[in-house]
């Protein structure tokens, strides 16, 4: 069903986090990562195996919405351009810690990453 890239493990929660609009707004998206979570228990070093395999528990707009995220990763100058540095930063962290690593060592990431958080926190579009 999903087809992700050992990079692209890291997709779903840092859009989660950066509040990308991946879904409606009413939509959580911290929401999703919990389905994740709870669908792949114990099961975390084997993410694509396990969505491929069960991501049909998954909500439907869990799995919209990481269609979409997946979908980022295309876009260089998107949240793939954190990925590296959240990699490096903020290894191994759950989402809620995650958030607060990436927030504590913003000052720390790359110029790619630290634009395109800036651009989203501003809600400007992407170029």
């Amino acid at each position: 069903m999903f087809k992700l890239s050992k990079s692209g493990l890291w997709l779903a929660p840092l859009v989660a986090l950066t509040s990308i609009p991946v879904c409606a707004a009413e939509e959580d998206p911290m929401a999703c990562v919990g389905e994740i979570e709870r669908v792949c228990v114990q099961l975390e070093d084997k993410l694509e195996t396990c969505l491929a395999d069960r991501g049909h528990q998954l909500s439907t707009a869990c799995r919209d919405q990481l269609k979409g995220a997946m979908a980022m990763m295309a876009d260089p100058s998107g949240p793939a351009a954190c990925i590296p540095d959240v990699q490096r930063l903020c290894p191994d962290l759950k989402p809620k810690a995650l958030a607060a690593c990436m927030s504590e060592k913003q000052a720390n990431f790359s110029a790619d990453c630290q634009h395109y958080l800036q651009r989203n926190r501003s809600g400007t579009p992407s170029e």
